[in-house]
């Protein structure tokens, strides 16, 4: 028989047993309950994206038919390009053209086409005037506004002025596609035949879809029930229509959803009850416990005093060395805890100012450390500082040294900014950069001035107390802690300029940025044909070299734009021999390069620089010219490329082509081609090509289409791109700078 203990605590918790199952079964409908509605939501959201998706690939089809057809049929062409005494091309084979292009393209309801020389209209049914025509409102509106790039929202179409209107939602585009100046084509989808295509894929008793265009108008005619649910709304980024989804009120779903909040609260109540009641009788049922746990506090009192009596030889002792052990391990743990603060304090601040996540504004408050009165600045500026020649400062310094110089360097930048009153945070952000961040109450104009000034102390002080230099680069001001990455970005930037202008400098962007508008790329188009005839061995490298020369004479060019110009120089020349074959280089590498850029810092006059390049230069010709001479396919290159002289302005030259035309393999021309030429056969072709259009755009008045076809290219777009690309503008814009 169970005793009385047992049956007294039986009773008092198996209720509570009971209770707790009973919650435990209706949470779980609850979420049951809960996931089936997230799971109907999702499945409506992505069933409403697929009917978006192929609603925006149908009209996209469409659109991209018409644009097809309207630039390269011949057929519908005729009506704009052929004479109207040609009446069959002009008229019965575009009409023909029309209706089966109508048969093709999925929902459209109807076509026309406008034509500008005439005003007249052409449909699948008739040809009339446009003062005639039943849409003659909208197209008028064309004429004056232009043709809007994508579908026009739902309105009203008629064919004849006594029939009744359509509605319909339309596509225009002009013929030819860029001017438009022969008129346009118009291209009608049916809203009733768009609403039966997607209530078709929509179909469901439970669900319903509704569309609207960019006016707001129902496409789908009133589909949403009065007493509907929205669940998930989104819009086409090609159309601009919004679609609404949801579920009609009534069935299962809908009542277990009304009834979850009741299912809830039953819950919430049931689990209090419980509670109260766990509290109440454990209460009641601990007394006994409780004198047993006296009978224990009172038996462990004893058993002390009588082990401290006997030299303290106990428990004690070994609880005592616990939680010695303890205290000595939470020690470690917060020495630990320090250096994380201090390596997740660089963390943040490299995700600050290179925008790898977005940062809150109480993070940013609460991780400041030297810019605690942000509410006060009005600019925020960040400067990246670089040890120059930082391989030979690895060589020099051991590891700890490196270490303490670098401490060094951050305490100076941060002593400078302390003296100007400039709250700062700098961190080193890689070897051989710190980061800074400034903040100043001053505008961005005022900041940079300091900050130029700040950065000379620095780089003064370094030379003078240590043996290596640094380089600051200073980005832009900005004013949210969100656009801290746009400075930083500027500053590297800034940083660039090194190669060209040498290290053991401070540069900033904004000067950087317009200099190199103006002064530093004056030469630049000079120099790139400079390098490209020096590195093919053409002669007439001189000439161009004298032209450089030249105009820096002419324009009175400062020193500092004579050492930019002549880095410049260094530098693409470099870049160009470390393309050729290693044999030809060696010699430039080993001892032109580096008195070429020892030049730089010695010269009084221009025309000692003149002197000393030229000499250097002309002997690097003259070596790589024999060893040219020498090498067994230096006549093939020279055919090779008298060939695509000649055939430069077919447009299907090829490597392929100049293979089968010499009957050798297509990787052994173009390794021989890159080793000769010292670039690769695509980038010859394309500079060569460059090269006649720029002639022809200087030299003559014929359109761009022209030229492009001339020079071997069948699309202007194509010809406009890479334009652009190697001269940095546009044909037109390049034929306009010429002529001024």
């Amino acid at each position: 028989m169970p005793g009385k203990w047992f049956i007294r605590l039986l009773l008092s918790y198996l209720p509570i047993f009971i209770l707790v199952i009973f919650s435990l079964s209706i949470i779980f409908f609850a979420i049951v309950n809960n996931v089936s509605r997230e799971q109907a939501q999702r499945v409506n959201e992505v069933f409403m994206e697929q009917i978006l998706v192929q609603l925006d690939r149908t009209l996209e089809f469409n659109s991209q038919q018409i644009m097809k057809e309207t630039s390269y049929n011949d057929e519908l062409k005729g009506y704009y390009f052929k004479s109207s005494q040609e009446v069959f091309e002009s008229l019965v084979v575009p009409s023909k053209k029309l209706r089966e292009t109508i048969r093709s393209l999925p929902l459209v309801d109807s076509i026309y086409m406008y034509r500008t020389a005439d005003e007249m209209v052409l449909s699948k049914n008739v040809i009339m005037p446009l003062s005639e025509f039943g849409d003659q409102e909208f197209a008028r509106e064309i004429l004056r506004e232009g043709a809007p790039p994508k579908w026009f929202p739902v309105r009203p179409y008629r064919e004849f002025a006594d029939e009744p209107p359509t509605n319909v939602i339309t596509l225009v585009r002009n013929v030819p596609l860029l001017s438009g100046d022969r008129g346009f084509i118009v291209v009608n989808v049916g809203v009733q035949e768009l609403a039966k295509y997607i209530l078709d894929m929509s179909s469901s008793k439970f669900s319903y879809i509704q569309l609207e265009d960019q006016n707001g108008t129902d496409i789908l005619n009133a589909n949403a029930p009065q007493n509907g649910s929205e669940i998930n709304s989104a819009v086409s980024a090609y159309t601009g229509w919004i679609i609404h989804s949801g579920l009609r009120d009534g069935g299962l779903y809908h009542v277990f959803s009304r009834i979850h909040w009741i299912w809830l609260g039953i819950t919430a109540g049931t689990l209090i009850m419980g509670f109260v009641w766990f509290i109440l009788a454990t209460k009641r049922n601990y007394r006994p416990v409780e004198v047993i746990v006296e009978q224990i506090r009172h038996f462990a009192k004893q058993k002390s005093q009588l082990l401290i009596a006997n030299g303290g030889n106990d428990e004690f002792r070994f609880i005592e060395t616990a939680l010695n052990q303890l205290v000595e391990q939470s020690n470690k743990y917060e020495l630990q805890h320090q250096e994380d603060l201090l390596y997740r304090r660089q963390y943040f601040f490299q995700e600050t100012i290179k925008g790898t996540r977005a940062i809150s504004p109480e993070e940013w408050i609460g991780e400041l450390n030297g810019l605690e009165s942000t509410h006060e600045l009005k600019c925020l500026i960040v400067a990246v500082i670089e040890i120059d020649k930082y391989q030979e400062f690895t060589s020099a310094y051991h590891q700890r040294d490196q270490s303490l110089l670098k401490f060094v360097v951050k305490s100076v930048v941060n002593e400078i900014a302390g003296k100007h009153a400039i709250p700062v945070w700098s961190e080193w952000i890689a070897n051989e950069r710190l980061g800074v961040l400034y903040g100043t109450a001053s505008d961005e104009e005022a900041s940079l001035r300091i900050l130029k000034n700040m950065g000379e102390e620095l780089r003064v002080w370094v030379e003078n107390h240590l043996h290596f230099s640094v380089t600051s680069g200073i980005g832009s001001g900005v004013v949210e802690v969100t656009e801290i990455p746009l400075s930083f970005e500027d500053a590297r930037n800034a940083l660039k300029y090194k190669t060209v202008l040498g290290g053991a400098g401070t540069f900033l962007y904004s000067e950087m940025n317009a200099k190199s508008s103006h002064t530093i790329y004056r030469n630049l188009d000079i120099i790139r044909k400079l390098t490209s005839c020096f590195k093919q061995n053409n002669e007439e490298w001189e000439l161009i070299f004298e032209e450089m020369f030249l105009n820096l004479h002419n324009n009175l060019s400062s020193k500092e734009e004579i050492i930019i110009a002549v880095n410049y120089l260094n530098y693409h020349l470099n870049q160009s021999l470390e393309e050729m074959a290693y044999e030809y280089r060696r010699n430039w590498d080993l001892e032109i390069y580096p008195k070429l850029s020892g030049i730089v810092g010695k010269f009084e006059t221009l025309d000692e620089v003149k002197v000393q390049y030229h000499d250097l230069l002309g002997e690097t010709f003259d070596h790589i010219r024999r060893m040219r001479e020498k090498r067994s396919g230096h006549t093939l290159i020279l055919d090779i490329k008298s060939y695509i002289e000649e055939q430069y302005a077919d447009p299907n030259l090829s490597l392929q082509m100049i293979s089968d035309h010499f009957q050798l393999n297509t990787k052994y021309i173009s390794q021989l081609f890159k080793d000769e030429m010292g670039e690769k056969f695509v980038d010859y072709l394309a500079l060569l090509r460059i090269r006649h259009a720029r002639q022809l755009l200087e030299e003559t008045n014929a359109s761009i289409q022209d030229i492009a076809m001339k020079v071997g290219y069948t699309h202007s777009l194509s010809f406009i791109r890479l334009f652009k690309k190697v001269m940095n503008v546009t044909p037109g814009d390049y034929r306009k700078q010429k002529a001024m």
